[in-house]
């Protein structure tokens, strides 16, 4: 076979040259293909909802990420205490805001004692993997200082799955606290609601560059929904039509793991307080934390669902809630809602306990008085 003579003539050295810098040109056009690909891959967001009190803060991220579809993939996992009739069966508020739920996953053992939540992180621990790893996230979403977003935050770690922490770095009472720190420690990015939550990741060598200072998640819906012309209307389908606005309470007690025989007690004479006080009052169902149980009992012992002045509930739409908070004269208990929620409204609040000891509150120069 005759070779071109140009090739004959060549220095060695420069057809090796030659043939590097063609491989160098076919390896750089796959990686532009490459990345033209991953440019127009979505991004698959699994966000992982517990109960109720999360969903509200994790729903305005939800629809954000429903919204772009182009960009983002969103898959949904359900677990907790949203599949338990007891409370409210609440992953129907889920499906009432068309999304699809991906996985329902039954990780509650009941018990509502101190056993029943190690029990319960052990088996969503059991079941996790196997939906995370059909799923394949590129990230998770996971909220606050649950023992079950605990376990979601342990399982996605250890299967290399990155995660979003939301309301990480902030200081409060009881076991919530550590379980809080322990998710930001797990996760490698997070979206906190203020600068002295933003200071405490630092303090805990989270990485600057990965903290988004992005407020409280609830407040875009809490913000929206204060001006309703229908308020009225929800407040006396909930309390009855002689109901007047500012003119009732909002009760919302938890456990306190940590010491629940006291928290039970405290539970007893608030309810004794608020009969006392002789005003309607929309009283919640405690969540299903260890001693949970134990404080429904006392509620029932006392007749509070049969009694006239009040309304006991297991769970309420977010947007009618808040505005029950927003015109609510007083609300008393240990939630969060408390501090936060009834903090963007004004709402004068009595906080019972050690729940939220150490948590951020804003600062009113005037009080609405009951």
């Amino acid at each position: 076979m005759e070779k071109h003579p140009g090739v004959l003539n060549r220095n060695p050295h420069e057809l090796y040259y030659l043939r590097m810098q063609r491989i160098k040109e076919k390896m750089e056009r796959g990686k532009t293909e490459e990345n033209q690909y991953e440019s127009k891959r979505k991004l698959k967001v699994c966000v992982a909802t517990c109960n109720r009190a999360d969903y509200s803060k994790l729903a305005p991220i939800m629809f954000g990420l429903k919204n772009q579809p182009e960009e983002f993939e969103l898959e949904v996992v359900v677990l907790g205490s949203h599949l338990i009739d007891d409370y409210g069966n609440t992953f129907r508020m889920i499906e009432q805001d068309e999304f699809d739920i991906g996985s329902k996953l039954h990780t509650i053992v009941r018990g509502e004692d101190e056993a029943a939540m190690v029990e319960s992180v052990g088996l969503a621990l059991v079941k996790l993997p196997d939906v995370l790893q059909r799923l394949h996230p590129d990230i998770l979403i996971v909220h606050g200082d649950r023992f079950d977003a605990l376990a979601l935050a342990t399982a996605a770690a250890l299967m290399n799955i990155r995660i979003l922490h939301l309301e990480g770095g902030e200081v409060s009472g009881t076991i919530d606290d550590s379980i809080r720190h322990a998710i930001s420690k797990l996760a490698h990015y997070h979206a906190c609601c203020t600068r002295m939550a933003e200071q405490h990741l630092i303090a805990m060598c989270e990485d600057h560059s990965r903290i988004l200072l992005a407020g409280c998640p609830s407040y875009d819906k809490l913000l929206s929904s204060q001006r309703r012309d229908d308020y009225m209307d929800i407040i006396k389908s909930w309390l009855g039509d002689k109901v007047k606005d500012r003119d009732y309470i909002v009760a919302l007690q938890h456990p306190v793991t940590t010491d629940i025989q006291h928290s039970i007690k405290i539970y007893g004479l608030m309810l004794d307080a608020l009969i006392s006080f002789n005003k309607k009052t929309l009283i919640l169902f405690p969540n299903i934390d260890a001693g949970s149980k134990e404080m429904v009992r006392v509620m029932r012992k006392k007749g509070i669902e049969q009694h006239p002045n009040f309304r006991a509930v297991k769970h309420i739409p977010f947007e009618q809630f808040i505005q029950l908070v927003c015109h609510a004269g007083c609300m008393i208990g240990n939630s969060s809602c408390g501090v936060r929620e009834a903090g963007a409204f004004g709402t004068p609040v009595i906080n019972l306990g050690t729940r939220q000891t150490g948590r951020e509150t804003g600062r009113f120069d005037w009080l609405r008085s009951l």
